[in-house]
C-alpha cells in the first residue's frame, strides 16, 4: 500500500518524497499518466519523478498531461492538470521556447533513441557465450592486451552464484549492472566495461562495422511485462569456425556486434526507467527499475531479468509509514527451464510467489520450500508467505507501436 499525504491542493507525495520535482510558481511540467491509483487519483510521472493526483479530471492511463504550477486565491500554492498538446483534438504544438515544448522535444529525443537501441539490442547471454569461446580458443594468444584486458573486466563483473552469496555481494552486484558511480569494474560499471569492450575490439578490426545480431533477441526491457529470462547459450557457429581457422579479424568483427547489441540492451534498460517511454503497463503494477544481471554457476554464464520497485507502506501495529520493496525476476540455468519470482519485502516481514514453466522444477521448488523457509527465518525475516506455482504468469496488454522494428 502507498502512504499519502492530504494536501488542500489535492497533490499527494509517493515517497521516497525526493522523487517528487521542485515546483515553483509558474512551471508547467509535461508528464504521463502512469496508472489510476483508487476513483480519483492518477499517478503522474515524469522522468524520475512522480506524484499522485486527486481532485482532477481523470484522463486515460498512458496520456501525456501538462501540471501547471500557480498561485491560489489564499495565497496558496494550487495545481492544475490539463491534457498536453498532442491529447487535444485539434490543438497544434505548445509554442517554441515554451516548458512543454522543450518537454516534449526532449520526450521526443528520448523515445527516438529507444527506438533505435530496441532496433540493435541483444541479451547479455550471446556475447557471454561468445567471450567464453574466443578466450578458450588458441587464437585468442594473438588477441591485443587492450580486448583481453575489457574481456577479463566483464567476466569479473559477473555475480557468482555459491554458498558464499549474501546480500552486500547481490547489492554490489546490482549497483555494477545498474553503472552506478559506485560499483565495480572501473568507470560506469556494467555498461563504462561494454564500451571499452567496445573500443578495443573496433580498435583491433581498424574500425570495422560489427556484424549484426545472428538470432532472435529477447523482448525489450520493460517495468510493466514479466522479465524475460536469458539461458546460458552456446557460442555461435559463425564465430566458432572463424576461431577454428584462426581468422581474428572476422571474431573481432563478430564478437563487436554482440558486444555493440549488448550495450545497446544496458543503455535501453536505463532509458526504461526513466518512466517516459510508456510501459504498456496498463492499470498493473509497474516497477522502478529494470536491468540485467550476469551470473555464473559452474562454467556457465546467465543473466537475471531483474525488476525492482519501491513504495511506502503506512505500517501496523503502532508502525510508522517505512519502505516496502518490491522484486520481481527471471531466471533460467537451461536445466531448470524458465522460472520467475516475485519479492516483496515490508520491512522483516517477506511475501515470496515462484513460477516454474517445467512441472519437474516447480515440483522440485516445492520440494525445497520448508528448507527455504528456515533459511529466512534464520536470517531475521517473517516469511509470511512462500509458495511455487506451475508455469509462468501472463503479461498485460502489448502497448501498440512502443518501438519501431527497424530490422525486419
Amino acid at each position: 500500500m502507498v502512504s499519502r499525504v492530504s494536501t488542500p491542493t489535492g497533490v499527494v507525495a509517493v515517497t521516497p518524497v525526493t522523487r517528487l520535482p521542485p515546483l515553483s510558481v509558474g512551471d508547467v511540467i509535461a508528464m504521463r499518466v502512469a496508472r489510476h491509483m483508487t476513483d480519483g487519483v492518477m499517478r503522474l510521472v515524469s522522468g524520475n519523478f512522480q506524484l499522485d493526483v486527486a481532485g482532477q479530471e481523470m484522463f486515460p492511463v498512458g496520456a501525456r498531461v501538462s501540471l501547471q504550477v500557480s498561485r491560489g486565491p489564499e495565497g496558496g500554492v494550487s495545481y492544475q492538470v490539463s491534457a498536453g498538446a498532442d491529447d487535444v483534438p485539434g490543438q497544434g504544438a505548445a509554442p517554441p521556447g515554451s516548458a512543454v515544448a522543450r518537454e516534449q522535444a526532449a520526450l521526443q529525443r528520448l523515445s527516438g533513441m529507444a527506438a533505435e537501441l530496441a532496433s540493435r539490442q541483444d541479451g547479455l547471454a550471446p556475447l557471454f557465450s561468445g567471450l567464453s569461446a574466443a578466450a578458450a580458443a588458441p587464437a585468442s594468444a594473438a588477441l591485443p592486451q587492450p580486448v583481453v584486458a575489457a574481456m577479463a573486466a566483464l567476466f569479473g563483473l559477473r555475480l557468482v552464484a555459491d554458498d558464499k552469496l549474501d546480500g552486500a555481494r547481490l547489492k554490489r552486484a546490482i549497483a555494477t549492472a545498474a553503472g552506478a558511480p559506485e560499483s565495480e569494474g572501473g568507470r560506469g560499471g556494467l555498461p563504462g566495461v561494454l564500451k571499452d569492450l567496445g573500443d578495443a575490439l573496433r580498435l583491433f578490426a581498424k574500425g570495422g562495422e560489427g556484424i549484426a545480431r545472428e538470432g532472435t533477441p529477447p523482448a525489450p526491457p520493460s517495468l510493466a511485462r514479466h522479465p524475460q529470462a536469458q539461458p546460458p547459450g552456446r557460442a555461435s557457429l559463425e564465430l566458432m569456425q572463424a576461431l577454428a581457422r584462426g581468422d581474428l579479424s572476422v571474431a573481432a568483427l563478430l564478437l563487436l556486434g554482440k558486444s555493440d547489441a549488448a550495450l545497446a540492451r544496458v543503455r535501453l534498460s536505463g532509458l526504461t526507467s526513466l518512466k517516459v517511454l510508456g510501459d504498456g503497463a496498463g492499470d498493473g503494477a509497474t516497477f522502478d527499475r529494470t536491468l540485467d544481471l550476469p551470473f555464473v554457476f559452474g562454467s556457465q554464464t546467465g543473466v537475471i531479468s531483474l525488476q525492482i520497485g519501491r513504495d511506502d507502506t503506512p505500517g501496523h501495529e503502532g508502525e510508522g509509514s517505512h519502505p516496502a520493496w518490491r522484486v520481481r525476476f527471471g531466471i533460467d540455468t537451461g536445466e531448470s527451464g524458465p522460472v520467475e519470482a516475485v519479492v516483496g519485502l515490508d520491512g522483516t516481514r517477506l511475501f515470496a510467489t515462484l513460477w516454474a514453466e517445467r512441472g519437474e522444477t516447480a515440483s522440485a521448488l516445492t520440494e525445497r520450500l520448508s528448507e527455504l523457509r528456515e533459511m529466512l527465518a534464520g536470517s531475521g525475516l517473517e516469511v509470511v508467505e512462500l509458495k511455487v506455482l506451475p508455469g509462468l504468469p501472463g503479461n498485460p496488454p502489448t502497448a501498440s507501436g512502443q518501438y519501431v522494428n527497424q530490422v525486419s
